[in-house]
């Protein structure tokens, strides 16, 4: 029929059904032409005639075995092993190995088998993403050859703080010095970072730098001034004058002022001061407060007579005996004079008792006694203690004049404590 027909075969050729099939009425026959395949395996191209469509079939055929990994095309597509090609008289066929590398991420090496063209590929491929700060040797566009070892170190997410901005990067760094080298973020002068610029990377990957600024300046602090007493004969005593008001002096200090800039803190803090030179500007002036030197004698009349004084002071009075010393189931009649107490004997504070000991006075109500004992007394106030015997105490808290009587004595207590 085929020859009647007009129509040639090939050996490659395939008919469907064969050629001494005995036909009957409303049989169809098919006729598959070879096609020529050119065949691409491990570097060597071979020509294949054949009627053949299935590609795994066609490798088969041509003993061409395939590894899982590998990878078929067809006229340069990729192409499954079962999908039939499409009716041309020519195709081709191409093999793609795959190959093995060795990927040592941080000393863990783990090998893959792929059919990329380049490195980058292979990770690709394993679905490995690869950032831009990774560091990864030979590079991404290397061919990955047999046998291959590449080594990745991962790049690790850090966020760098500062008191402007959080800025969040990819590094490969091992200290904290080296990231903020490459995230372009700089330690100037007195800055420092938390952790220190040579501590490895922290485990909670959060790096914060503290901005240092120091300023130098110039201060001003008063000078307290003091106060000195002059005597002045022109005026009387238990009197005082104003001489010179005196004036505070100025003292001038170059500090060093250090400020931090925290992240998270809106303004820079101080955190120390030092003062590294200071000088007197101005000296200060003393207060000069005059007392009285002139001694005027004077007289009054009294229920005792008239007396002639030449100091009279303001004082609060109280009285005391021998069993009445303000200490309990205790008595003592001997003086800090070493004479036995009566009336007619005052007791002072021990400033005044080691000046006016022996010294004639007259309290009104009192009388006439000299000054012979050693009383408590209360401080900025001025005390004195009536003496009795036992037998004739008379109580008194009341204040009172002291007068004291001439003849002045040789050394004056110019200031009365």
């Amino acid at each position: 029929v085929l020859k009647s027909a007009g129509i040639s075969l090939t050996e490659a050729d395939q008919i469907t059904p064969a050629l001494n099939h005995w036909l009957r009425d409303g049989d169809q026959v098919t006729i598959q032409r070879a096609a020529q395949i050119a065949l691409l395996v491990d570097g060597e191209t071979r020509m294949i005639l054949t009627a053949e469509r299935i590609p795994v079939i066609i490798l088969a055929e041509a003993g061409v075995p395939l590894a899982p990994e590998d990878v078929l095309l067809s006229d340069g597509l990729p192409i499954a092993l079962d999908e039939p090609l499409a009716p041309a008289p020519a195709h081709s066929l191409q093999v793609r190995r795959a190959r093995s590398i060795t990927l040592d991420e941080n000393g863990s090496p783990r090998v893959y088998r792929s059919t990329a063209a380049t490195l980058g590929g292979v990770l690709w491929a394993q679905g490995i993403p690869l950032f831009v700060s990774d560091r990864l040797d030979p590079g991404a566009s290397t061919p990955p050859e047999a046998a291959l070892t590449a080594r990745w170190s991962p790049a690790r997410e850090v966020t760098i703080q500062t008191m402007q901005a959080s800025l969040t990067t990819r590094t490969t760094a091992t200290t904290v010095g080296e990231a903020l080298l490459e995230s372009g973020v700089t330690l100037q002068g007195s800055d420092y970072s938390l952790p220190a610029d040579d501590a490895p990377l922290p485990e909670e990957n959060i790096i914060q730098v503290v901005r240092v600024r120091e300023e130098v300046q110039l201060e001003q602090v008063p000078l307290p001034f003091n106060t000195i007493q002059q005597a002045l004969p022109d005026l009387e005593i238990d009197n005082t004058q104003v001489v010179q008001a005196g004036e505070y002096g100025l003292k001038a200090q170059r500090v060093r002022v250090v400020r931090e800039a925290r992240p998270g803190e809106p303004d820079w803090t101080e955190v120390s001061r030092q003062v590294e030179d200071e000088w007197v500007a101005r000296p200060p002036q003393p207060r000069v407060i005059g007392y009285g030197t002139k001694i005027v004698v004077r007289t009054t009349s009294t229920p005792d007579g008239v007396i002639e004084y030449w100091r009279a002071v303001e004082v609060f009075a109280t009285s005391y005996s021998p069993c009445r010393l303000g200490i309990p189931d205790y008595c003592n009649s001997t003086t800090a004079s070493g004479k036995p107490l009566q009336k007619g004997m005052i007791a002072v504070k021990r400033s005044w008792y080691n000046m006016m000991r022996g010294l004639p006075v007259y309290i009104p109500g009192y009388g006439f006694a000299t000054i012979e004992d050693i009383g408590a007394g209360v401080s900025g106030q001025n005390w004195i203690d009536l003496g009795y015997s036992d037998a004739d105490w008379v109580s008194w808290s009341r204040n009172v004049t002291l007068y004291f009587l001439t003849p002045v004595p040789t050394n004056v207590m110019w200031i009365l404590e």
